[in-house]
C-alpha cells in the first residue's frame, strides 16, 4: 500500500508549471502589462471594499504571503470582516478598505493566522465541520480529489479553531460537506447549512458569515439564499471577483452578496494588482445585490 503524504509546498499541489497554469501566467502577464497603461495611483485610491480569497499559505508562499501584506499595507486599511460587512450596509466607505478570507479550513491557515496576528491584520476562515480534526487518511485523500479536486492536505483541529478565535479572527461556515447548494434540495441545503451552523455556534459562539462552496453564482441560487439566513446566519459570501461601494439605496443584509477576488499567494504581485485594479474600475453599487438564477 502506497503511503499518503499530506502536501507541505505549493509546488507539490500540481499547481505550477502545468497547462492550465501556465496559459493563465502568459495571459494574465498581458493583461497586467496593459492594466499597468492606467492611472494606478486613482485606481487604487478609489473608496470601495476590496474583499480577498485564499486557500492556503504553504511553506513555500509564506515569503511572498509577507511581502503582499507590506505592499497591501501601503494601499489599503486593513479592517474584520464583520466590520466591513457593516461598512457596506451604512454606506460608511470613505478609503480603500482591505478583508481577508480563506476557504476550506486547510492546516495552513493556522500559520497564515499567526502570520496575520503579526501585522495586526483579522481574517474571517471559512470552514466545514464535517472535515475538521479528520484524521483518516484515506476519507481525506478522497474528499479533497472528490471535493476539491485538489492534492492530499492536512486540515484544521479544533483546538486550532480555538487558537485562531484567540488570535482575534473570525471563523464562518463553508457549508457543513462542502455541498453545491444550486444542485441539491431544499432539505439537504436546510440540514447541511442548520448542521454547521449549530456545530459553529457550539464551537465558536457568535457566528455570523457564511460563504457557499464552490463560489459562483452558478453554484447557488434563491433557495440556498433563503435557507442561508433562516439557519442564522447575518452575511453571505460568493467567489465571484469584484469590490463593494457605497450603496445607492439602502440596502439590508438578507441582500447583500459579498464578492471576493481569489488569490494565489504563489502568483506575481501584478497578476494579483491587475485583479485589484479591475475590482477598483468596475466596483458599482449593484455588484453588492445578489445575481442568482431562482
Amino acid at each position: 500500500m502506497t503511503k499518503l503524504n499530506f502536501i507541505e509546498n505549493y509546488k507539490d499541489s500540481g499547481g505550477i508549471g502545468n497547462y492550465r497554469s501556465v496559459l493563465r501566467n502568459w495571459t494574465l502577464n498581458w493583461l497586467s502589462g496593459w492594466y499597468d497603461l492606467k492611472d494606478t495611483a486613482s485606481i487604487m485610491m478609489k473608496p470601495r471594499v476590496q474583499f480577498l480569497l485564499f486557500h492556503h499559505v504553504f511553506k513555500d508562499e509564506e515569503a511572498s504571503f509577507r511581502k503582499l501584506l507590506t505592499f497591501l499595507q501601503k494601499h489599503f486599511q486593513f479592517i474584520s470582516y464583520s466590520d466591513a460587512i457593516q461598512k457596506i450596509l451604512n454606506s460608511e466607505i470613505d478609503k480603500p478598505y482591505l478583508v481577508l478570507s480563506s476557504d476550506d479550513g486547510f492546516k495552513t491557515n493556522l500559520a497564515a493566522a499567526t502570520i496575520l496576528q503579526e501585522f495586526g491584520v483579522s481574517a474571517c476562515f471559512f470552514v466545514n465541520p464535517s472535515i475538521i480534526g479528520e484524521t483518516d487518511k484515506k476519507k481525506i485523500s478522497e474528499y479533497c480529489d472528490k471535493i476539491l479536486h485538489f492534492s492530499p492536505v492536512e486540515f484544521l483541529t479544533w483546538n486550532d479553531v480555538d487558537t485562531m478565535l484567540k488570535m482575534g479572527h473570525e471563523i464562518g461556515s463553508h457549508s457543513m460537506d462542502h455541498l453545491r447548494i444550486a444542485k441539491s434540495t431544499v432539505e439537504n441545503v436546510k440540514e447541511d447549512l442548520g448542521k454547521s451552523f449549530s456545530i459553529l455556534k457550539h464551537r465558536c459562539g457568535d457566528v455570523k458569515h457564511f460563504a457557499f462552496p464552490y463560489g459562483k453564482f452558478a453554484d447557488f441560487n434563491e433557495m440556498g439564499r433563503s435557507v442561508c439566513f433562516e439557519a442564522g446566519f447575518y452575511s453571505c459570501a460568493s467567489a465571484e471577483r469584484g469590490s463593494h461601494v457605497n450603496n445607492s439605496t439602502k440596502i439590508t443584509n438578507t441582500e447583500l452578496c459579498i464578492r471576493r477576488d481569489h488569490i494565489v499567494f504563489d502568483w506575481k504581485l501584478e497578476h494579483i494588482m491587475y485583479f485589484l485594479k479591475r475590482s477598483s474600475i468596475n466596483a458599482k453599487s449593484p455588484n453588492n445585490l445578489f445575481n442568482l438564477n431562482a
